[in-house]
């Protein structure tokens, strides 16, 4: 006796195969945070959510993607301490985590302005270190009053905190050196 089945069941039997059972499905979760440490080693990231004081453990492995928001792919070697992250995960293991580095940070004092007003020259606090700073025109300037400066408004000695990617200043707060001093 043959028995005739419409092929849909065939359809299903593949999706349940191949998906599993619908209560079965797992969904990833979100979590956003800030890195507190990472351990290369143990494959894992301490992270402190958003809005929240308790660090939470989340595991990669070598499926996991890691990427800047404009999609650079980067190692977990290279996350750092202040890096925020936007981190898909089920059970606590990352499948996709998305980093907003954190820009680094320099403190020290004016020694020159470049002429042409594009780059300055900043001696690292602690050290005898000059770093030529450069800008562009969404670098932020301002006194730690709030007061908006331009480059030539910048001044030898004047205190400055950077922060900034590659030697490019995002922003310069400056404690402006009192005249005559």
């Amino acid at each position: 006796m043959n028995f005739h089945r419409p092929m849909t069941w065939l359809f299903h039997g593949l999706i349940f195969l191949f998906l599993g059972a619908p209560s079965q499905a797992v969904t990833a979760e979100q979590l956003a945070g800030v890195v507190s440490s990472v351990d290369v080693d143990a494959k894992k990231i301490l992270v402190t959510p958003t809005g929240k004081e308790k660090t939470v453990e989340v595991l990669v492995n070598d499926q996991t993607s890691i990427a800047t928001e404009a999609g650079k792919a980067i190692g977990l070697k290279e996350l750092k301490a202040g890096d925020g992250l936007g981190i898909a995960h089920t059970g606590g293991l990352a499948t996709k985590i998305v980093v907003a580095v954190k820009p680094s940070e320099l403190t020290g004092h004016v020694k020159s302005v470049g002429a042409t007003l594009k780059t300055f020259v900043v001696t690292e606090t602690g050290t005898t270190i000059d770093v030529t700073v450069a800008i562009t025109p969404e670098t932020s300037i301002v006194t730690t009053q709030g007061k908006k400066l331009e480059l030539k408004d910048l001044k030898k000695g004047d205190g400055v905190g950077i922060s900034h990617t590659n030697s490019v200043a995002s922003k310069v707060i400056v404690n402006v050196k009192p005249q005559g001093v």
